[in-house]
């Protein structure tokens, strides 16, 4: 594993948000399974490898592959479970708001670049106090393209105002590195998401690792 060392100089950092900004794995699972026992009366996904093939991909992507002829009807079941429910059992992981604060206190400008729709990024933040932490977000709503395609990351940069070269790109899936390469942006990889497993995270090459979101700031003078 690469050392902990500063990286080049930036002034953006943007960030995936589940998985890497908040522990949301369960108002995730807890939405699948309610959307697919609604309307397929099955139990889906039943393990944690079924999850992970459906975390990576666009709601209305696994809801087309998996849900037929009801894909519309759990797209929305998913959306109105994880935005009314699901997302009371988010939290956001232990020392990331203390690296985020450190991190703005250095004067760097933070953003999100994420699959998710911000309804439910919006959930989120009311819940778990994120107002005002982000100048910047790019959810599924702002690019037809999803992860690893590197227009979302693009598109936060942009609403930053700042230059790809400029901004660093932080997340837990490997489709997140393979969007920092193809962006220019410098690509960090953090391990306590929980989903992913490392080796799959590492195989794509990020310029830096980190294993704790303590360690984050070290990576930014």
């Amino acid at each position: 594993m690469p050392m902990i060392a500063p990286v080049r100089p930036l002034q953006g950092l943007l960030f995936d948000w589940d998985g890497t900004i908040v522990d949301s794995a369960q108002a995730m699972w807890l939405s699948y399974r309610y959307a697919y026992q609604r309307h397929l009366g099955i139990v889906f996904p039943r393990d944690a490898a079924e999850f992970r093939l459906l975390v990576p991909m666009r709601l209305a992507e696994s809801a087309a592959r998996y849900g037929g002829e009801h894909a519309a009807a759990v797209a929305e079941s998913y959306h109105w479970y994880y935005e009314h429910e699901g997302y009371k059992t988010g939290r956001v992981f232990p020392g990331v708001r203390e690296a985020l604060a450190t991190l703005r206190g250095r004067g760097y400008r933070l953003g999100v670049a994420s699959n998710k729709s911000w309804g439910r990024i919006s959930a989120d933040i009311g819940h778990l106090g994120l107002d005002g932490v982000f100048e910047a977000f790019a959810t599924s709503e702002d690019t037809p393209q999803r992860k690893p395609d590197p227009a979302p990351l693009l598109k936060a940069a942009e609403k930053l105002g700042l230059a790809p070269a400029l901004c660093a790109y932080i997340g837990d899936y490997q489709g997140d590195m393979v969007a920092a390469h193809a962006a220019g942006m410098v690509s960090v990889a953090v391990l306590w998401g929980g989903i992913f497993p490392a080796e799959t995270l590492l195989a794509a090459q990020p310029a830096h690792v980190v294993a704790r979101p303590a360690d984050l700031p070290a990576l930014f003078p």
